[in-house]
């Protein structure tokens, strides 16, 4: 195999480590709802952007003639969006793993990255807020032997300049905008969707605080976390608004999504969504867990048709400018630049 600039060293392979989610209890679950999924799911992986994002570069990567490989940390399965690339497991790739590859780990498991007998391992920091949780005190990447770091938005980017010595290349998160699509016959008018993840009890204080009448004249849909890709364009599809009330954020795929699909959204940027929710052009936006901003912002887009048309329109438009090709050159970009290292 030769590098794509014709010379004979063996071009490296890309190893992404893929943590197994399900088994954790997540914030917005009880005990018993955890319990309950763990039972009805088998070994399905839960919906995660962040691992959405990481088949993708695979596939990409793949289609490019550069190889890469999803490692699943566990027995799970990915089966809620369409991918092209095969999975290996932890052991498989600990055999396969040469020197010259990079090992792509998630920014929340540092420690799980040393049996990997290859000399450039990368953090892949999809939430701002998890690397000084994931290193702990007075730690950073570096002292778990990681030779750089890749961001997927330029907020995280920024963020980590002030936290790391290392390089952090930016790979901007794309979405399929063939799949994320308007449907204005399909949208129903006064349908407000959410998702149920994180922050919920802001989004239900916010519709408390709405006038009764006005409350009772829309349809509020929470969306739990178990829907397909394919289900939750349709949902999008058959929004009116999207409330964004995701926090903190590295990039916030739900709201730019819902865009796409041409949703009116309001909400919370949680620092990585502030690139493309610009309050008053492509978004309402409120302060990060604000449920009387966000009440604020519900009323005026559910009661001013030109103000939810606006932003509707503008955000129908910046979405546009975060595709899948966007983020395929910069991903060769990104791959390119161990080849031509020494």
């Amino acid at each position: 195999m030769k590098h794509t600039d014709g010379s004979d060293a063996v071009a490296p392979r890309f190893f992404y480590l893929i943590p197994a989610l399900s088994r954790n209890r997540f914030s917005y679950e009880s005990r018993w709802t955890h319990m309950k999924r763990l039972l009805a799911g088998g070994k399905r992986q839960v919906p995660s952007g962040g691992v959405k994002i990481i088949y993708q570069h695979c596939d990409l990567l793949n289609k490019n003639g550069r190889i890469a490989y999803p490692v699943h940390l566990g027995d799970f399965v990915i089966d809620w969006f369409a991918h092209d690339t095969t999975p290996i497991n932890r052991d498989q790739a600990l055999t396969m793993i040469r020197e010259n590859d990079v090992l792509i780990c998630p920014e929340v498991i540092p420690r799980v990255a040393a049996p990997f007998a290859c000399r450039r391992k990368i953090a892949f920091v999809q939430n701002w807020f998890l690397p000084d949780l994931a290193t702990g005190p007075g730690k950073s990447y570096e002292d778990f032997g990681f030779s750089g770091l890749l961001s997927c938005s330029l907020y995280i980017k920024e963020y980590m300049a002030s936290r790391s010595r290392l390089a952090c290349q930016l790979v901007m998160n794309g979405i399929d905008l063939n799949a994320f699509s308007p449907a204005p016959r399909e949208r129903i008018p006064r349908r407000v969707l959410c998702f149920n993840r994180r922050n919920i009890q802001d989004a239900r204080a916010a519709r408390q605080l709405l006038p009764p009448a006005l409350r009772e004249s829309a349809t509020f849909i929470e969306l739990e976390n178990k829907y397909s890709q394919n289900e939750i364009i349709g949902f999008y599809r058959s929004a009116d608004i999207f409330m964004a009330i995701g926090y903190p954020e590295g990039f916030a795929l739900p709201p730019l999504e819902a865009m796409a699909c041409g949703c009116a959204v309001i909400g919370f940027t949680g620092g990585g969504a502030g690139e493309f929710m610009i309050d008053g052009e492509t978004a309402l936006v409120s302060p990060d867990g604000d449920a009387q901003s966000l009440a604020r912002n519900l009323e005026r887009v559910l009661t001013d048709g030109g103000v939810r048309e606006q932003i509707r329109g503008g955000g129908t438009a910046k979405a546009g400018q975060y595709s899948l090709e966007r983020m395929e050159q910069e991903l060769i970009v990104f791959a390119d630049s161990f080849s031509r290292s020494p």
